[in-house]
């Protein structure tokens, strides 16, 4: 017992420091996102989360780790009733700002509240949408709380970034106060573990040589040829990937998708 309050006094104080972290930098880091994320550079991997969850018009997603809403509105075009939900109040305003400039009109609750311990009843979600959530949180209690909050036969989508893309690896190394301290990426290993505890084995991966276009990116007038470069550089991942499956550890992201078997016969 008293080394279960230890593990749970660790965890809450690692989640304050994220917390002041994410509403101390997220304007900082707001030309470094539109940078990596702006589309067309992720529409690829958000439509295969998409195609995964199979949602209906009008039904409720769970938007886990929002950030400044990128995907917020995603979901919200898609004819969708979002529940997004982030850590930060600051990330937060920025996504209630997007939100308000592009889709005024769409249904979308906001919520401030940690990803490991949400305030919503059991079974309240048949789908779940993450990106770049899981790697910030503590493996087993997102995994229960995931399950706890799907509903039986309920899907989820989790995109992670990964451990192990040369050129990503020593972004990161280069730059370390644009992340937060306890924050990791995931291994392959790690995203399958989380998978196959809801009996998913597969992870699906992207980007191996895409992330070179963003020199492109970087240049003057350069968004158009990126696109193109990158949309080329996205097609031979995939072939690569399917060819040889030890490249998949190299990838930049990795996609889980879970169904919640738990409770069903």
């Amino acid at each position: 017992m008293q080394k279960q309050l230890k593990n749970r006094q660790n965890r809450q104080e690692i989640i304050q420091k994220e917390l002041e972290w994410h509403d101390k930098e997220a304007h900082r880091r707001l030309p470094l996102d539109h940078f990596l994320y702006a589309p067309p550079a992720f529409d690829g991997l958000s439509n295969f989360c998409l195609e995964f969850l199979q949602a209906k018009d009008g039904e409720l997603v769970l938007d886990m780790g929002c950030g400044e809403g990128k995907h917020t509105i995603d979901l919200a075009r898609n004819n969708l009733t979002v529940v997004s939900v982030d850590l930060s109040h600051t990330q937060l305003l920025l996504a209630k700002e997007m939100a308000a400039q592009l889709l005024p009109d769409a249904e979308i609750l906001f919520v401030q509240a940690n990803a490991e311990e949400l305030p919503f009843a059991q079974n309240s979600f048949r789908i779940i949408f993450g990106k770049a959530i899981i790697h910030h949180l503590d493996e087993k209690l997102s995994i229960a709380e995931v399950k706890r909050l799907l509903k039986p036969q309920g899907r989820a989508t989790f995109s992670e970034p990964l451990a192990h893309h040369p050129l990503i690896w020593l972004g990161r190394k280069l730059t370390p106060k644009l992340r937060t301290q306890d924050e990791h990426p995931l291994t392959i290993q790690e995203m399958s573990r989380f998978g196959q505890a809801f009996g998913t084995k597969e992870v699906d991966t992207f980007f191996l040589f895409a992330p070179l276009a963003y020199v492109v990116r970087a240049l003057p007038r350069g968004e158009m040829a990126f696109q193109k470069l990158h949309r080329f550089l996205a097609k031979v991942d995939k072939q690569i990937f399917n060819a040889i499956g030890s490249a998949k550890r190299l990838a930049w992201y990795g996609v889980v998708n879970v169904t919640n078997t738990h409770g069903v016969p």
